[in-house]
């Protein structure tokens, strides 16, 4: 846990920071399992009168793939820059932390989360799946074969 207090953050000055860490006593939801590895860096300064925060991520990440609940590891590079806000305001942007202070950590691993994709899928080969009454295809198996099903169509008057 790195916590800066927002009344060091000031205008015209930065304040730096490098951190190694993976985020023990947090809590992850999904598809985020763990963290393995995690160094960022991190650059507070104040503009217009708001907290502005400037990360650059480089994290390990053991995440569960979505179609088959598969653990596998993930390196990620994130650079992001964001406001740090004591409340939600018009234009909604930025990482609301209410209080005295802002746990570096916290927003890191907030950046993280925000980064990963809706489905995570891990690399390699797609797993084959068939049933009663249907089969899925691969791009390349849909493209590179005939479909009968669309006969029906030719028949159609439109």
């Amino acid at each position: 846990m790195t916590k800066v207090a927002k009344s060091a953050i000031t205008a015209g000055r930065s304040l730096d920071y490098a951190v190694d860490t993976s985020f023990h006593g947090y809590e992850l939801s999904y598809p985020l399992l763990g963290i393995e590895r995690c160094h960022y860096e991190a650059s507070l300064t104040k503009v217009g009168g708001r907290n502005h925060a400037d990360y650059v991520i480089d994290v390990t990440m053991r995440l569960e793939d979505s179609r088959d609940a598969v653990a596998f590891l993930s390196d990620k590079h994130i650079e992001e820059s964001a406001d740090i806000l004591d409340e939600e305001d018009d234009e909604g942007e930025g990482y609301i932390v209410p209080g005295n202070s802002v746990d570096l950590d916290e927003i890191a691993l907030r950046i993280i989360v925000s980064s990963l994709p809706i489905k995570v899928v891990r690399p390699g080969p797609a797993k084959k799946v068939s049933g009663k009454g249907f089969r899925l295809l691969s791009e390349e198996e849909e493209t590179g074969e005939y479909n009968p099903a669309f006969d029906k169509l030719k028949d159609l008057e439109l």
